[in-house]
């Protein structure tokens, strides 16, 4: 019997060592690095305006930059920066050296988190300002990430991923 129980004990620590193993880890950049590595690598910017006392941010670090699908496409198609609303941190923007809460105000951040999607220059693409859920943030990063969003409309984007989604 203890062998069994031994026997049991060894497996389920191997399988979850080897679950934890296969965690994608998303790397997030200060602005101007993220800014640099984004022209560099020819990748879509996911650029993450946060504030330390912010519930929802940290809900949206945890629950959806964590969940395995959103970090590993996240990771493929995207350099992703995280800017401090509050923060005294200067960064680059336009050719001016600001704070990080100068540029906040200069993108006209209202409230946390905000996320904005940036082509490869930095140039705004479109902003998202509320926690949105795992599941239904997924087909927004796909959305900017492949480029759907220079051909259609979200509304057709977003019905054709549901119906192909419900087919799987």
């Amino acid at each position: 019997m203890k062998k069994i129980i031994s026997i049991i004990s060894i497996i389920f620590i191997i399988s979850a060592y080897g679950m934890a193993g296969n965690k994608v880890e998303l790397k997030w950049y200060k602005y101007n690095a993220g800014i640099a590595e984004a022209k560099k690598s020819n990748k879509k910017i996911l650029l993450d305006v946060y504030t330390d006392w912010c519930k929802w941010c940290k809900k949206l670090d945890v629950e959806v930059y964590e969940n395995d699908k959103v970090a590993a496409y996240l990771k493929k198609y995207y350099v992703l920066i995280k800017v401090n609303g509050e923060g005294s941190e200067k960064l680059k923007y336009k050719d001016n050296e600001i704070s990080e809460t100068q540029f906040t105000g200069a993108m006209g951040v209202t409230g946390y988190p905000t996320m904005f999607f940036l082509d490869s220059k930095g140039e705004p693409i479109e902003k998202l300002a509320s926690f949105v859920p795992a599941d239904k943030f997924l087909p927004i990063i796909k959305f900017f990430g492949e480029d759907y969003y220079k051909k259609d409309k979200w509304e057709t984007f977003y019905k054709n991923y549901s119906q192909k989604e419900s087919t799987k």
